[in-house]
């Protein structure tokens, strides 16, 4: 898929988005200049720039790039849905997610013995306001206790 991440005044660079944060369009992003692969763009947030695993030297400004392609971009987010263990639960998030245009890519659900149990998403999402619509609904569900953005 398109990254739609471009290089301040650079077009002609290697851009693909780091796995271990995955972010997606919206999210404040830096990006790292990586030995002969490109550029890695990670979220600012990503524990792996908090803890300056990154050489600052490498450091280079990168925007996402609003520019009308062909088609939104979207991006696989993997949510992990901690619920009450009750019937119709999963249809009625699935139901609330066909109303946002959040695809669903695939669903895993854990049951526990202590009546809750985990649902682990992935949605197929277009930007940062976006995801924070969706999260926003699944948690109005009744019956989810939590909703949390997993990288992995």
């Amino acid at each position: 898929g398109e990254e739609r991440v471009k290089v301040k005044g650079d077009d002609d660079v290697l851009i693909y988005r780091a796995k271990c944060c995955n972010p997606i369009m919206g999210e404040p992003i830096v990006g790292y200049i990586t030995r002969g692969k490109g550029v890695s763009v990670h979220a600012q947030s990503c524990p792996n720039v908090q803890n300056l695993l990154y050489d600052p030297e490498r450091r280079i400004a990168v925007e996402w790039d609003q520019g009308k392609g062909a088609g939104e971009p979207t991006y696989d987010v993997r949510l992990s849905v901690e619920v009450e263990d009750r019937p119709g639960l999963l249809a009625a998030i699935t139901a609330v997610l066909a109303g946002m245009s959040a695809d669903i890519r695939n669903a895993e659900v854990r049951t526990f013995d202590d009546r809750t149990a985990a649902i682990e998403l992935v949605l197929r999402i277009h930007d940062l306001k976006h995801l924070d619509k969706v999260v926003g609904a699944i948690e109005h569900v009744p019956g989810v206790i939590a909703v949390e953005r997993v990288n992995a």
